[in-house]
């Protein structure tokens, strides 16, 4: 087990699914499975348990709501009845995340949701955070939160700089500017026109994605280590007064 306590070589490197309770396993689609489901939906399911509430401050500032007073479940808790099978089947099989109903106690204001055809199948948020954690290490998703501020005024520029942003993307949507980029097939073109790639075009789509992006991120970091290491050779480079010599492992720990 890593220190989120995945177990690397079945959930990541062998690709099976990630088995949190008699109930529930997180699958590890191979390439072709998403090819076949849709790459856009596909990632519209991710997000549904990776998002985090800053990932969604604008529109929760339109309802008047504080991002920062939210939780990571929260947000699940919220939207469990609009996640139709047909959406979630790619990475939960069968489970019907509609056939849960919503329980909030009182007293400390816990909340926990139990399936209506079998109360002992819950999902509370120390099982949610299970998913959320593997979707994220697999998909390369960072843990950390992202300008936590202090301040009202510092929290509402944020928020004005998030909807602008929005607004011109939308715009520019709209006009043709831009279109829907492929993440998996950019990912695929880099790792298979790197040298050492043992996967051509057709191979590749037997992989799950875990390995994909394993393999893409390792590329990515090792031709960065290649140079700093060409540039510590040449001496053009001092490693002595490198602050972070991360760069320098051969086996990297490259999820955040």
């Amino acid at each position: 087990m890593n220190r989120y306590g995945i177990d690397e070589l079945t959930h990541v490197i062998g690709g099976k699914g990630y088995r949190i309770n008699q109930y529930l396993t997180v699958f590890n689609p191979r390439i072709y499975e998403i090819m076949d489901f849709g790459e856009e939906l596909y990632y519209q399911a991710l997000n549904l348990f990776t998002r985090k509430p800053y990932d969604v401050a604008v529109e929760l500032d339109d309802k008047g709501i504080d991002y920062q007073t939210m939780t990571d479940y929260d947000l699940f808790f919220d939207c469990t009845s609009r996640i139709s099978p047909e959406l979630s089947c790619i990475l939960f099989g069968k489970t019907d995340f509609t056939s849960f109903l919503k329980y909030v106690n009182e007293k400390d204001g816990k909340k926990v949701l139990v399936n209506q055809s079998d109360p002992d199948f819950i999902i509370d948020e120390a099982i949610f955070r299970q998913i959320a954690t593997y979707l994220r290490y697999i998909h390369f998703i960072s843990e950390q939160v992202e300008y936590d501020v202090g301040n009202k005024t510092a929290k509402q520029f944020l928020i004005d700089r998030m909807r602008r942003k929005q607004k011109k993307l939308a715009k520019e949507y709209q006009n043709g500017k831009t279109g829907n980029k492929s993440v998996i097939s950019n990912m695929i073109k880099y790792c298979v026109n790197s040298p050492g790639f043992k996967y051509d075009y057709t191979s590749v789509l037997e992989l799950p994605l875990s390995l994909l992006y394993e393999s893409y991120y390792f590329i990515t970091y090792g031709r960065e280590r290649d140079h700093i290491l060409s540039g510590i050779y040449h001496g053009t480079i001092d490693s002595s007064k490198m602050k972070d010599k991360h760069i320098l492992n051969l086996i990297p720990d490259l999820h955040k």
